[in-house]
C-alpha cells in the first residue's frame, strides 16, 4: 500500500492505525471531525504524530469532505469513523443510523473499485449467546451499536458487489490500551473511578496494538471479501482484565454462560493471532495513563 484513507483517523483505534501506517511509509489521509469534548487529547495525538510530510488531516465530517478528491489514488480505505454515543441507549438509533449507516453508504459507493474497503464492524452483531461463536454464527445484535454495524455490513456488501469493490470487514471484539476513551471500563477503572460501567461487549478484550496488525493483514491479504472476527483465542478474557486491574470489584463475577470467540477463520486466511498479554497490555496502558494525567495536571497548573 501506498496511500489511504482512515475515517476516524484520531479516534482511540484511528490514531494507533494511521500512526502505524505512517511507520510504513504509507501516506495516510486522516478525515475525523474532531471532538470538542476530546480536543487536548487529539491535539495531542496531533503532537505525537508530528510534521510528516506523509500525513494530510481533514478537520471535518467525512460526507462534507471532498470524497471524489481525497479519494483519488487511493489504494484502501479504511472506514473506522462511527458514532458511540448510543452505545446503550435506544432514544438515540436514529441518529446512529444517519451517522453510521449512511455515511459507511455513501464511503462504499464514493470508493474506487481498484482500491479496497475496509470496515471496523463489531462482534455485538452476535448478541449474548453462549457457546463458540464463529464467522457463521447467525447474527443477532440487541444494541443499537450492533444494529447499526451489522446493517453497515449488508451495505458494503450490496453496493461492493454491485460495483467489483473488494472489501474486507473485521469484527473487533472490546478494545483496550493508551489512548482508550474514558467511559470504557478498563480505563475507569485504572483512573480509580468509583462507580464503573461495564463496556457494551464483553465477549472478548484486544490489545490496540494486535488490532491494528489486523487492519494492516487486511490491507494486504488476498482473501477478500471476507468477514473476520477478532479474537484473543480464549474465553473470558474481559473478565480477567477486571479481576488483574481490580479483583475485588463486583465486576468480576463470573459470566451467565461460557462464550468464545473462534480465531480460526481470522488465523487461517487473515494470519492474524493476537500477541500481547493482558498483564502487558494493562501495564502499558496504566503507564500511558499515568503519563496523560501528570502532564494534564502540570499544564492546566500553568495556566
Amino acid at each position: 500500500m501506498k496511500k489511504v484513507v482512515v475515517t476516524g483517523g484520531f479516534g482511540f483505534i484511528g490514531f494507533h492505525l494511521c500512526e502505524r501506517l505512517l511507520l510504513n511509509g504509507v501516506e495516510v489521509i486522516a478525515i475525523d471531525q474532531m471532538n470538542e469534548a476530546e480536543k487536548e487529547k487529539q491535539e495531542e495525538m496531533e503532537l505525537r504524530l508530528g510534521r510528516n510530510a506523509l500525513l494530510t488531516i481533514i478537520k471535518e465530517k467525512a460526507e462534507n469532505a471532498d470524497l471524489e478528491k481525497l479519494l483519488t489514488g487511493i489504494d484502501a480505505l479504511y472506514h473506522l469513523a462511527a458514532d458511540t454515543s448510543a452505545d446503550h441507549t435506544w432514544p438515540p438509533l436514529a441518529e446512529s443510523i444517519e451517522n453510521n449507516v449512511n455515511l459507511t453508504r455513501t464511503l462504499v459507493q464514493a470508493c474506487p473499485p481498484e482500491a479496497r474497503f475496509i470496515y471496523a464492524s463489531t462482534v455485538d452483531v452476535y448478541g449474548e449467546r453462549p457457546g463458540v461463536i464463529t464467522e457463521r454464527t447467525p447474527a443477532n445484535p440487541t444494541s443499537p451499536y450492533g444494529i447499526t454495524k451489522l446493517t453497515g455490513e449488508n451495505v458494503i456488501r450490496k453496493y461492493a458487489e454491485q460495483r467489483g469493490l473488494p472489501y474486507v470487514i473485521l469484527r473487533l471484539p472490546t478494545v483496550y490500551g493508551p489512548w482508550q476513551r474514558a467511559d470504557m471500563t478498563y480505563y475507569q477503572l485504572l483512573s480509580g473511578k468509583e462507580e464503573v460501567e461495564s463496556d457494551r461487549s464483553t465477549l472478548d478484550v484486544l490489545y490496540v496494538d494486535d488490532v491494528v496488525d489486523a487492519f494492516m493483514l487486511a490491507g494486504k491479504t488476498k482473501h477478500v471479501n471476507e468477514v473476520y472476527q477478532l479474537s484473543s483465542g480464549k474465553a473470558n478474557q474481559w473478565v480477567r482484565g477486571v479481576e488483574h486491574v481490580a479483583p475485588d470489584h463486583p465486576l468480576t463475577v463470573s459470566p451467565r454462560f461460557e462464550t468464545s470467540l473462534s480465531a480460526e477463520k481470522s488465523k487461517d486466511m487473515l494470519g492474524f493471532e493476537a500477541k500481547v498479554s493482558l498483564q502487558e497490555g494493562l501495564a502499558k496502558q496504566r503507564e500511558h495513563m499515568t503519563q496523560w494525567l501528570k502532564q494534564q495536571q502540570l499544564q492546566k497548573g500553568r495556566e
